[in-house]
C-alpha cells in the first residue's frame, strides 16, 4: 500500500463501519479448547487436516458466547504416542495429536444493538473449555485489521505501515497514545529503526504544528532538512547543529552554541572539576560564590531589579569569563595583608578551564560569540528550539556528530533540560508538548549504575524527564540498537515499545522484562523479524502482531553500503581521500 493510499485508509476508517457484527464463525474451524491459563490457551486440533492452515504468529479467535477473544499462535505442536520429557504434563487432547499453544491479545465485541463490533485489548473473559477455535484469515482477516483501527479518528491515526499477515491493511498507531507516556524503539543495527524514525517524522511533518526535537549524533538525519531531489520536494525538518571548530564566530542561523554561563553548576563542574583533586570543595566553593556574584552584577547593569531577588547560581544569566578566571586567579595568587582561603587551592580549576578554551572542539561552549552575552539570546534560542508550525520548522534535527564524544551525553542533557525548564515555567494554556528523539540512546543515557560525571548530567535531566515529563508536555522518544546498555529508569517509563529485529539474547531477555507478562512470548517473533518489520507492544497500537514500515521519502544517511557492489564499481579517488584530510585537519565535515 503506497503512502497516499494508506492515509487515505484511515480516513475512510472513521466512517467504514461494519454493517453487521463481524462473525468470526465463518472461518475455518481448528479445533477445541482443552487447557485455559490465565495468559494462555491450549486447542486440540480436531481435523489434522487443519492444522495444514496454521503456523505461528497467525490470528485466532476463540467463541466467548456472542464475542471472540482473539490470540496469537504461539507454538504448533505435534504430541507423538510417548510424551516428550522435556515437555509438562499437557492436556488430555483425546483423538487428536496436534495442539495450538495461543497467546490471548484482545477481544471483539459485537454489539448486536449497535450493529457493529470492536476491539480492545486484553481478555474481558476466558473461553471454556470445549468452545471452538477459529483461524482468521482472507476476507475475515482483513475486516478485522481494518476494524482494529477504526477507532482511531484520522487526525489522531498515524499510519505505520501494513500488517506482515495482510499488507493491504493499514497499521494505524493512534498518534496521542504513542506520545503521551513515552516510547521507545529498539532493534538489532540494520533493522531499519532509521527508517522509521524518519518515516514519522515525515507523517508528523504533514501536521500544523508538530514539535520533535531529534538529537542526531551522527548526522544521519541531516538529509531530513533538505529540500528538492526526485523524492522529496521541501525538507521535513529544520537543521541545527553544534558548532564546530570551522563555526566558531560566526552565528547564522542553523548554528548552535551552548556558552558555558548556560550551564548549571553540576554540569559545568562534570567538565572543569576534578573530584580526585584534593582541593576540589574549595574550588566548588570559589567557583560558586563568584559567578553568584558575576550573575547579579549583570542583572543590575542590564536593568532587570525584578530578577535579583530570585536568582541563584543556576539561573541562566550570562557573565563574562574572563571576569571569572580573574578573579579565580586572584583569590589563588592572593597575599598579605588580605590572603584568600582559597589561596593556591585553584590552580587545578584555573588549568583545566583554560584547557577547555584553548581547545577548539569546546568553542561552542567556552568561546561562543559576543552576541550571547546578550540578555535576550537566550530567548532567541528558545524559540528556535521550541517553534512550532511552518514547512520544516516544527520539527528539529540537533546535529551533534562534531560534538566531542567524551562530552555529548553533556551536551544532549543541557538541551533536554532546558527544553524542560522552560517547558515547566510555561503557561499551561499555552504550553504545546514537545517530543525529544534520542537516536542512539545508548550512549549517552547508559544503565551503568556508576556512570561517569558527563553521563550523570545526562541521565539526570532525561530520568526527570521520563518521571514527570507527562505532566509539562515533554514526550521521550528513545531509540537505540542495545537496550541492555539504556537506562533501565527511563525504559520502564515507557508505555510502547517497538521492537525490531533483536538476535541476542541478553536484549530479548530485556524486552520480556519491560512488556506485560500477557504478552512475554512476543519476544520469540523477534529473531525472525525481517529488516523494517516490527511488533508494537502498547496502547497506541491494539494488536500486538508484527508490522512492516512504510519506507520514509526523504532517506536518512543511515543505508547499508552495497560492500560487494561498491569494491565492484567505486575505485578509490586520492583527490577525495586528499579532501577528506583536509576536512579532518580543519574540522570542517561535509554534510551534502
Amino acid at each position: 500500500m503506497s503512502f497516499v493510499h494508506a492515509e487515505r485508509a484511515v480516513e475512510s476508517l472513521t466512517t467504514e463501519r461494519e454493517q453487521s457484527p463481524l462473525d468470526l464463525t465463518l472461518g475455518p474451524r481448528l479445533g477445541r479448547v482443552v487447557r485455559v491459563d490465565p495468559s494462555r490457551v491450549t486447542v486440540a486440533v480436531t481435523d489434522r487436516a487443519q492444522a495444514a492452515r496454521v503456523t505461528v504468529s497467525d490470528l485466532v479467535a476463540l467463541s466467548l458466547g456472542r464475542d471472540f477473544l482473539v490470540g496469537l499462535i504461539e507454538t504448533v505442536l505435534e504430541r507423538p504416542g510417548v510424551p516428550d520429557a522435556d515437555e509438562p504434563p499437557g492436556p488430555d487432547l483425546g483423538d487428536s495429536s496436534v495442539a495450538l499453544r495461543i497467546m490471548p491479545l484482545g477481544t471483539l465485541e459485537r454489539r448486536a444493538r449497535e450493529a457493529r463490533a470492536s476491539f480492545r485489548r486484553g481478555a474481558s473473559a476466558h473461553p471454556r473449555l470445549g468452545e471452538s477455535c477459529f483461524a482468521i484469515e482472507g476476507e475475515r482477516l482483513q475486516s478485522f485489521l481494518t476494524l482494529v483501527g477504526s477507532d482511531v479518528v484520522s487526525r489522531e491515526g498515524l499510519v505505520l505501515g501494513g500488517y506482515v499477515a495482510d499488507p493491504d491493511s493499514p497499521v494505524v498507531a493512534d498518534g496521542n497514545k504513542l506520545f503521551q507516556r513515552h516510547v521507545s524503539l529498539l532493534g538489532s543495527t540494520g533493522a531499519g529503526k532509521t527508517w522509521a524514525v524518519a518515516m514519522m517524522l515525515e507523517r508528523a511533518s504533514r501536521l500544523p504544528h508538530p514539535n520533535l526535537i531529534v538529537f542526531d549524533l551522527h548526522g544521519e538525519y541531516w538529509p531530513l532538512t533538505l529540500g528538492g531531489g526526485e523524492n522529496h520536494e521541501r525538507p521535513i525538518a529544520a537543521g541545527l547543529r553544534i558548532a564546530g571548530p570551522a563555526d566558531l564566530g560566526q552565528d547564522s542561523g542553523d548554528i548552535l552554541y551552548l556558552p558555558y554561563w548556560l550551564l548549571q553548576h553540576n554540569e559545568l563542574m562534570a567538565l572543569i572539576l576534578n573530584p580526585q583533586d584534593p582541593y576540589a570543595s574549595d574550588q566548588l566553593l570559589s567557583f560558586t560564590d563568584h559567578v553568584q556574584t558575576l550573575k547579579h552584577e549583570y542583572l543590575a547593569r542590564v536593568g532587570q531589579e525584578d530578577a535579583v531577588a530570585t536568582f541563584t547560581a543556576d539561573s541562566p544569566i550570562p557573565y563574562e569569563l574572563d571576569e571569572l578566571v580573574k578573579r579565580l586567579f586572584h583569590d589563588n595568587v592572593s597575599s598579605l595583608p588580605n590572603p584568600s582561603p582559597f589561596r593556591g587551592r585553584l590552580t587545578g580549576l584555573l588549568s583545566r578551564i583554560d584547557a577547555c578554551r584553548r581547545d577548539p572542539r569546546y568553542g561552542f561552549m567556552f568561546s561562543p560569540p559576543e552576541s550571547t552575552l546578550s540578555y535576550d539570546w537566550l530567548v532567541k534560542t528558545t524559540v528556535r528550539l521550541h517553534a512550532g508550525g511552518g514547512v520544516g520548522a516544527g520539527i528539529k534535527v540537533i546535529d551533534l556528530s562534531e560534538v566531542p564524544s567524551a562530552v555529548s551525553p553533556l551536551v544532549a542533557g543541557v538541551l533536554a533540560r532546558l527544553i524542560y525548564d522552560v517547558q515547566f515555567w510555561m503557561d499551561p494554556e499555552g504550553r504545546p508538548p514537545v517530543c525529544l528523539v534520542c537516536d542512539e540512546a545508548h550512549l549517552y543515557l547508559p544503565a551503568d549504575k556508576e556512570p561517569s560525571a558527563v553521563h550523570r548530567v545526562a541521565l539526570d535531566a532525561f530520568e526527570a524527564i521520563a518521571k514527570e515529563g507527562r505532566k509539562y508536555g515533554v514526550a521521550l522518544f528513545v531509540v537505540s540498537q542495545r537496550p541492555t546498555d539504556v537506562s533501565q529508569t527511563i525504559l520502564s517509563q515507557c508505555n510502547n515499545f517497538i521492537v525490531m529485529r533483536l538476535t541476542t539474547d541478553h536484549d530479548q531477555a530485556m524486552i520480556e522484562r519491560l512488556v506485560p507478562q500477557t504478552l512475554s512470548g512476543i519476544t520469540g517473533m523477534l529473531p525472525a523479524l525481517d529488516v523494517g518489520e516490527a511488533v508494537v507492544i502498547g496502547d497506541a497500537v491494539p494488536l500486538p502482531t508484527p508490522i512492516k514500515f512504510h519506507p520514509p521519502t526523504a532517506r536518512p544517511a543511515s543505508a547499508t553500503q552495497p560492500y560487494w557492489t561498491m569494491w565492484s564499481e567505486l575505485a578509490p579517488s586520492e583527490t577525495k581521500i586528499a579532501a577528506g584530510v583536509a576536512a579532518l585537519r580543519n574540522r570542517l565535515r561535509a554534510r551534502d
